[in-house]
């Protein structure tokens, strides 16, 4: 039985190793940060496909015990008016789970919890990759450990990738995303509601998370990505989005808030005469418009431990999985790079012309869009 090391213990990486370890694989996780490092962050958008997995790893009624469950979505104006309300139904009934808002944070802690006891070693970054012919050495300030399989899921700025698939820098998309979670208790009309408003030159979003806390987020238009705005700056910003939004954003601690230039890499990776392959944003790293980064890794995640577990021939595991998980990963990131360019076209149309269809689409129409980037088990080849 082959020995997996998989590079990131983040939300995929965790997933994907646990995914392996019921099936009986010795697996070692390598994460470069420091273990209360891995513990911030905001929250997370578990789509049901997300949960659909989760709940095959036994692991659905954990995670979501400190989370909210999200059965509507809310589309606003600026000025507050309502452009358009849609259930969640639709998805529930096609993957039989529910969305969630969870603090990422606590899904890292189940994930971590589940792995057998050492399986993952923090402070411990990869600098190189080698291939002796038969395994890889990975080495780096732990020292140096052999796989017979490496697994990249160690984000945006993968070493994996970037030592064995070498390819375009990330683009930046031209906003930053601010996030930030604050206690406070949402009336009972909008515990389960997800809002979000357009407007501006960008958009201000919030959920309840667990009972008495509350995630939100904002995006806007900036020029450079390597200088970013202080706080008073980021309030500024907000304004637009009227008193609510600036509410938390002033209400929110400073050590749980964060601030992120927003970047994608929407190229595939080809197959390697070695046995490697790539999972989550290290494969393909998308912007947040659609909500699914996360939940596309836990995808991969789980198809990869599936054709792993069901394959006697690793090559032939990673090509399979490879062909049934990027190409649909990455139609939800260009959909997703679309989305983020209409909210933050500064002509304004684009998202004038956004809002005119929301306001006036069926919610049939608005609940096929998202299904879109959902995704189904039947096609997404899970059934």
């Amino acid at each position: 039985m082959p020995h997996i090391v998989i590079a990131g213990g983040g939300i995929s990486g965790l997933t994907c190793a646990v995914a392996l370890s019921q099936q009986g694989f010795p697996v070692t996780v390598l994460e470069a940060r420091d273990r209360n490092d891995t513990r911030g962050g905001a929250a997370l958008a578990m789509a049901p496909n997300a949960l659909w997995v989760l709940r095959r790893l036994g692991l659905a009624d954990a995670v979501t015990a400190q989370g909210s469950r999200i059965t509507h979505y809310t589309f606003q104006r600026e000025s507050g008016a309502e452009l358009k309300t849609v259930s969640f139904q639709p998805l529930e009934r096609t993957w039989h789970e529910s969305a969630w808002c969870v603090a990422r944070a606590h899904i890292l802690e189940t994930l971590e919890t589940a792995l057998p006891l050492h399986s993952i070693h923090h402070a411990a970054p990869l600098d190189a990759v080698r291939w002796n012919g038969q395994s890889f050495n990975l080495s780096g300030p732990f020292g140096s450990v052999s796989a017979d399989l490496l697994i990249g899921a160690d984000g945006a700025h993968s070493t994996v990738r970037n030592q064995l698939w070498p390819a375009a820098p990330p683009q930046y998309q031209g906003f930053l995303a601010v996030r930030g979670v604050l206690a406070h208790r949402l009336p009972p009309s909008q515990q389960h509601t997800a809002v979000q408003t357009w407007g501006g030159h960008g958009e201000f979003g919030y959920s309840a998370m667990g009972d008495n806390h509350v995630y939100w987020f904002a995006t806007f238009r900036w020029d450079n990505p390597h200088q970013l705005p202080d706080w008073t700056r980021v309030l500024a910003e907000m304004s637009p989005w009227g008193e609510r939004a600036r509410g938390f954003a002033e209400c929110t601690p400073a050590d749980a808030r964060l601030i992120h230039p927003i970047f994608d890499r929407i190229v595939p990776f080809a197959d390697l005469a070695i046995p490697s392959t790539l999972i989550g944003d290290a494969a393909h790293w998308m912007t947040p418009n659609t909500g699914q980064g996360a939940c596309q890794g836990i995808l991969d995640a789980w198809v990869l431990a599936q054709q792993v577990a069901g394959n006697s021939d690793v090559r032939t595991a990673l090509t399979q999985y490879r062909e049934r998980r990027l190409g649909q990963a990455l139609r939800v990131g260009r959909l997703s790079r679309m989305l983020g360019r209409v909210i933050h076209d500064p002509r304004h149309w684009p998202q004038h012309m956004g809002a005119w269809v929301l306001a006036r689409a069926p919610a049939a129409f608005i609940q096929r869009a998202m299904a879109e980037a959902v995704g189904s088990p039947r096609q997404l080849g899970l059934e």
